[in-house]
């Protein structure tokens, strides 16, 4: 950075650095981000164009509302930080990994005289808005809102959230690993379809039971089943963390890890049976169930045990 810092030069506003698109969507769940990016850069005494790298100016750089000035706040966030959502109406890849967050959002070398900082811009209401920006240097404040000379804006508009019906996902039973002799882990996978393509669930969560963030949850026990199918007496239902291809389970004979070959953009629930009566009392038996879809919105389910086929079932 120069010390000669006299004035800013360019506070450009873009939805990415090369291409032209002003106006974008996204769902109004207060989850789903959209990237903006902000190009600043200053001169110095001699009219030179130098980096701003280093400069307390930048600690003050931030996005406003275009009519108004206001900081984003309430209905609309912004953050520093990209989540696990696409970014895009047209979807995205369900993440086999957690998402590490970035040390900062500049997404640019110190040196470059041109500074690019990325934000992440969530709306939890319907609307639209017109972002520019805002940095302060020394004693002067410079908006990007057309009334300093900088006029530099993206648009957002932010729909209503589409909401799926129960019939749209499906609960269905993929493969089964033997324990024992006598034991088995039954493996399912929860997806949602819409469209004629798989919308991809990222998350869950659930009000029912204490959720377990490093193996899978407990969420249902049959309790002893009638007589009238020998051999299987009891079996227990958990749901897998979303990451990881092993899940461990903190199962009936104890606490066991599996090799379950997760998919990603499915919920993996499992079902461990077993012929030995049960030790403990039987579970409610629905299980209200969050799912979160690919871009954000949740989906509320019930989960309900299916005694008969020693499994589960959507309702």
């Amino acid at each position: 950075m120069s010390g000669n810092v006299v004035s800013i030069e360019r506070l450009e506003v873009k939805f990415d650095s090369g291409m032209a698109v002003r106006h974008k969507s996204l769902y109004a769940n207060g989850r789903m981000q959209i990237r903006v990016l902000v190009l600043v850069s200053a001169v110095d005494a001699d009219f030179n164009e130098v980096s701003l790298h280093g400069h307390p100016a930048l600690q003050s750089l931030r996005l406003i509302s275009y009519n108004g000035s206001h900081p984003l706040e309430g209905e609309w966030n912004v953050s520093t930080r990209e989540n696990r959502y696409a970014h895009e109406m047209s979807g995205g890849i369900a993440r086999a990994t957690p998402l590490v967050p970035a040390a900062n959002n500049r997404i640019t070398d110190p040196w470059e005289p041109v500074q690019v900082y990325e934000f992440w811009v969530t709306s939890s209401r319907p609307g639209s808005l017109q972002i520019a920006a805002e940095i302060t240097l020394g004693d002067s404040v410079v908006r990007s809102n057309g009334q300093v000379g900088h006029d530099s804006s993206v648009t957002l508009e932010a729909l209503s959230p589409v909401q799926y019906p129960v019939n749209h996902f499906r609960l269905e039973q993929e493969d089964t690993k033997v324990v024992d002799r006598f034991d088995a882990i039954h493996r399912y996978g929860l997806e949602l379809y819409a469209g004629n393509r798989s919308i991809h669930l990222l998350d869950w969560s659930t009000t029912d039971v204490q959720k377990d963030e490093e193996d899978a949850t407990l969420f249902f026990f049959s309790g002893n089943i009638s007589e009238t199918h020998p051999g299987i007496r009891t079996y227990y239902g958990y749901i897998a963390p979303i990451y990881g291809t092993s899940v461990s389970i903190r199962g009936p004979k104890g606490y066991m890890s599996a090799a379950i070959n997760q998919q990603p953009g499915k919920i993996t629930l499992l079902s461990y049976i077993t012929p030995d009566l049960a030790t403990r009392q039987p579970t409610e038996q629905t299980f209200g169930l969050t799912v979160v879809d690919e871009f954000g919105t949740a989906h509320f389910l019930r989960i309900r045990p299916d005694l008969e086929n020693r499994s589960f079932k959507l309702g």
